[in-house]
């Protein structure tokens, strides 16, 4: 059996976590306080942020149901400073005007210079990202930005302007649970996605049908609710629509003002009144109710529940935050289908380990370019229609990266560090240096916040060094983290961590293994001098297992 079925099959497997919470005739109604335990908490705070450490579960399940989903979702004005933006410089292709009159050879040096730059920058805003997801005070902000990136995709491979796609990222991350409709027509003017979708090359007489089909298709109806006529009707509404330097811009002479019949309406439509009119059709609020519930519950949500969240979007003008809280509130949300049944995507997988165990992640450089050969490179999608998700993040070839990755993050003491390298570490560098091998600029970009420049492509050798130093650098002190948490005993520690990394309580197998793991050799002592090599092992067991792969 290979290793992608050999997942599915244990995940199916997998008891419920605990919460007792049945499907019932009301499946949005409130969950009952009775219901909202800590094992609530936890769930609410994998899937509505990115999960937490034990403590940060407890504090949220003290709230109460609602007081604990207004705290994720009420982020406006209370700042977040620990993730300081770095230093973003605007910049641009170089055009005609700069290229004119240079040689061929001049040409070429000049356009070298402006991708070198653009590609350190977007490896830095890359590894920002992941380091404000990590670090950030506000996790549902960071959780509906990536859910919008995939939702409004753009990739720095053909928009070709870190600057940019950062530009598109801070438009996510202002309207994460605002209004819809204000989104959605931010992102039809958003440089990035002009050009992604060409619609800066939309012009009258020559309609481009990429954005209108996209728009209807992926953003806000889906297939069938519209017609190839609507698509090339729409077409002609966003001509026009482009962008210069760094801003929108709307050249009337490029846009066709004649009439159009777009969703059974005629007028001289521009793009603005097809948005509207869009957002009129009951299918529009389905969509994304659909989406959104299926995004961060499971994804055979009914009739019903579908309904229900897109009947509060239309009462609520496309205000997202009403919906929201009643998806997070409601028995749906916490019910047995919504629990412990989803595969945890690459960057989620990296981030909430970071965030369960509370390690410092300052120094960790390259987690972007970890989660991208995983297969999701963040401001990297596949295509248009974003990262399929779900079991397709699990592959035969990347299932033992992923444990790898994981195994590797979770640190050893320094004086372990390379027996923990010659035991598990292979694969994970075999993986890197095989995706240098295809994509060379991947593996300089996944490299540039380092403190030292990046050898030569070339030099596969130093590469390979480069790579041992930094997975040397990776460290957590587990045992001092149970000191201070008055852990000491094998079983507490155990129970803890298991609580902790996992959405499923460990099955009595599983605790056995771990308990005897510890308890090996006369048993657990945390005065022991191998204490913090043993505890990075049970660590790197839990990682290990199935059941940390899902959420």
């Amino acid at each position: 059996m290979n290793a992608r079925l050999l997942l599915c099959l244990l995940i199916a497997l997998l008891p419920a976590a605990g919460l007792a919470v049945a499907q019932d005739a009301a499946p949005l109604s409130p969950l009952p306080a009775s219901a909202w335990n800590r094992e609530a908490a936890a769930h609410l705070l994998r899937r509505a942020g990115f999960g937490g450490t034990a403590a940060e579960a407890e504090s949220l399940h003290a709230l109460g149901l609602e007081g604990a989903v207004d705290s994720l979702l009420d982020w406006e004005g209370q700042p977040d400073p620990r993730v300081p933006t770095p230093p973003i410089e605007v910049t641009a292709r170089p055009g005609r005007e700069e290229l004119r009159d240079k040689t061929q050879e001049e040409r070429q040096r000049i356009t070298r210079a402006y991708r070198a730059a653009d590609n350190r920058q977007y490896a830095l805003i890359r590894e920002w990202w992941m380091q404000t997801m990590i670090r950030t005070a506000h996790p549902a902000r960071e959780r509906l930005t990536l859910f919008w990136h995939g939702h409004f995709t753009s990739s720095y491979r053909d928009v070709r302007n870190s600057y940019h796609m950062f530009i598109q990222n801070t438009l996510l991350r202002r309207h994460a649970a605002g209004n819809f409709r204000e989104l959605l027509d931010g992102i039809s003017r958003d440089p990035a996605m002009l050009e992604y979708l060409d619609n800066n090359r939309n012009r009258k007489g020559q309609p481009n049908e990429n954005y209108a089909r996209e728009v209807m298709e992926l953003f806000t109806l889906g297939v069938g609710n519209y017609t190839e006529k609507d698509i090339k009707e729409a077409a002609r509404a966003f001509t026009g629509w482009t962008f210069v330097g760094n801003r929108f811009v709307f050249d009337r002479n490029q846009h066709d003002t004649a009439e159009k019949q777009f969703l059974g309406q005629q007028g001289a439509f521009d793009g603005a009144a097809v948005l509207d009119i869009i957002l009129t059709q009951p299918a529009a609020s389905r969509f994304l109710a659909r989406k959104l519930f299926t995004y961060f519950a499971h994804a055979y949500p009914s009739d019903e529940i579908v309904e229900g969240l897109a009947r509060t979007l239309r009462e609520s003008d496309w205000e997202l935050k009403p919906m929201l809280r009643r998806l997070f509130r409601s028995r749906a949300f916490y019910a047995t289908p919504s629990v412990a049944t989803r595969i945890k995507s690459p960057v989620e997988l990296i981030v909430s380990l970071y965030r369960a165990l509370g390690m410092d992640s300052t120094y960790a450089a390259g987690l972007s370019f970890l989660a991208g050969n995983l297969g999701q490179g963040l401001m990297d999608p596949p295509n248009v229609k974003g990262w399929a998700g779900g079991r397709e993040w699990i592959t035969t070839s990347n299932l033992l990266n992923r444990y790898n990755i994981a195994v590797s993050l979770v640190g050893m003491p320094e004086d372990k560090v390379r027996d923990m390298r010659n035991q598990n570490i292979r694969g994970m560098r075999k993986m890197m240096m095989e995706a240098m091998q295809r994509d060379p600029d991947s593996m300089e970009m996944g490299m540039e916040m380092s403190e030292e420049p990046a050898p030569s492509k070339k030099n596969k050798r130093g590469n390979r060094k480069r790579m041992a130093e930094y997975i040397e650098k990776v460290t957590f002190d587990v045992a001092a983290e149970a000191r201070s948490l008055g852990l000491t005993d094998a079983n507490a520690l155990v129970d803890h961590y298991c609580r902790t990394l996992l959405a499923v309580p460990a099955s009595p197998e599983l605790r056995r293994t771990l308990l005897d793991y510890l308890d090996q050799d006369g048993g657990f002592r945390m005065d022991a001098e191998d204490a913090p090599a043993r505890l990075h092992g049970l660590l790197r067991l839990i990682v290990s297992t199935p059941e940390f792969q899902i959420s």
